[in-house]
């Protein structure tokens, strides 16, 4: 059993969220959302979000379809943010989930597409591209 069907049966009843100072994780519908918190994303920081949504992502059952990074909170992120986004991401991947970046402001936005990194994941800026993205109706 992982994440998205078992989610709570793995955890207390109140406990909805898995949480760190620089990570948010639950659990909505099909997709497991990582609230990631800022303004930069640096070495220690990708360390330890690392540590938080790892093992989530790696308990996530079939019923987990995506993984949605929340991104409001982040402006910058150093080239081991973008590491870190690259290994969620195969992370995902392994687990059959396609992973999407929801809020993405202006800057943040032009600094992936500035790496390409909208080839591999999914990018949004709005609350309706996300809906579209994890095809929320």
């Amino acid at each position: 059993m992982g994440s998205c069907e078992a989610y709570m049966n793995m955890h207390d009843e109140n406990e909805t969220t898995i949480e760190s100072i620089f990570a948010q994780v639950r659990v909505e519908g099909r997709s497991l959302v990582a609230r990631l918190r800022g303004p930069s994303i640096a070495q220690r920081e990708s360390e330890l979000i690392a540590k938080v949504i790892a093992p989530e992502i790696e308990s996530a059952d079939s019923l987990c379809k995506y993984l949605v990074l929340d991104m409001e909170d982040v402006e910058f992120l150093s080239s081991m943010g973008i590491g870190l986004l690259i290994d969620l991401q195969t992370r995902a991947k392994a687990r059959k989930m396609k992973t999407v970046l929801s809020n993405v402001g202006e800057k943040l936005d032009t600094l992936l597409r500035l790496v390409k990194l909208e080839k591999v994941l999914t990018l949004c800026r709005t609350e309706q591209e996300l809906a579209k993205a994890i095809k929320k109706k």
